[in-house]
């Protein structure tokens, strides 16, 4: 039996697809690309770290369409929506533990040097896990002011099933001080036990609170060099969860 997340934004998302929103392929990200939603400009992609218990199974970034949100006014803010595909992130059990463990990053800026980023929020938007067993995914996700930091903050979010138990945990945020561009790190871990287990991750949404302020004459910094560096958060989920049960 599966248990499915659909939250409202996934409605939003089609009705902003319907007028003209466009989405692009995170491989087209990946290869230097960029997206523009509002005043704010989302580039410098970057594939960190891929991982699978499977060796047969390869990544492809084509599979994730990001497609850029405009309807969050100040607050939450503007944003992108991330829609997977073809089961890019959906894991069968192998009958010991089977995962996609996925990390990239990239960078938020201003484009209205008038206005300042002061949020940041997470939210699993799409997706199922089997209600037995134990299965899920997990989002960590850092927010700092240089490639791979993590000095503004840090947001985790879960749908899974362990012990008998749903864990919804769909949303998370983050506040700071004032800035003109931030860097976010996605760590992305989706999992499951038994052959009887299928976790499937669908799709999440990421939103850029803002405010006025700052000097309209400043020039946004050029990115710190990011020593490629995996989390391990598959490690971590499975030491969090072996102490729950």
């Amino acid at each position: 039996m599966k248990h499915l997340i659909r939250a409202v934004s996934v409605l939003l998302l089609v009705l902003l697809t319907g007028v003209g929103a466009q989405a692009t392929p995170l491989s087209d990200l990946f290869n230097g690309g960029s997206i523009t939603a509002g005043d704010k400009l989302f580039d410098n992609w970057q594939l960190r770290y891929y991982d699978t218990s499977d060796p047969t199974r390869n990544f492809n970034a084509a599979n994730i369409d990001v497609t850029p949100l405009t309807d969050g006014g100040t607050n939450p803010g503007p944003g992108l929506q991330f829609t997977v595909s073809n089961s890019e992130l959906s894991v069968t059990g192998d009958g010991i533990y089977a995962y996609v463990d996925l990390m990239f990053g990239f960078r938020a800026t201003v484009l209205d040097p008038t206005m300042r980023i002061v949020g940041n929020s997470l939210e699993l938007t799409d997706g199922s896990v089997t209600m037995t067993g134990d299965n899920g995914f997990y989002i960590h996700e850092d927010i700092g002011t240089t490639a791979g930091g993590s000095n503004l903050g840090t947001k985790s979010v879960e749908f899974s099933w362990l012990d008998s138990s749903l864990i919804e945990s769909l949303s998370d945020s983050a506040t700071f001080a004032q800035q003109s561009g931030v860097w976010v790190t996605k760590n992305i871990v989706v999992w499951a036990t038994s052959t009887a287990e299928t976790a499937d991750l669908a799709g999440f949404e990421q939103r850029f609170a803002q405010e006025a302020g700052g000097n309209p004459n400043e020039v946004v910094p050029e990115p710190a060099t990011f020593a490629l560096m995996a989390l391990g958060l598959v490690g971590v989920v499975v030491a969090r969860r072996t102490k729950k049960q």
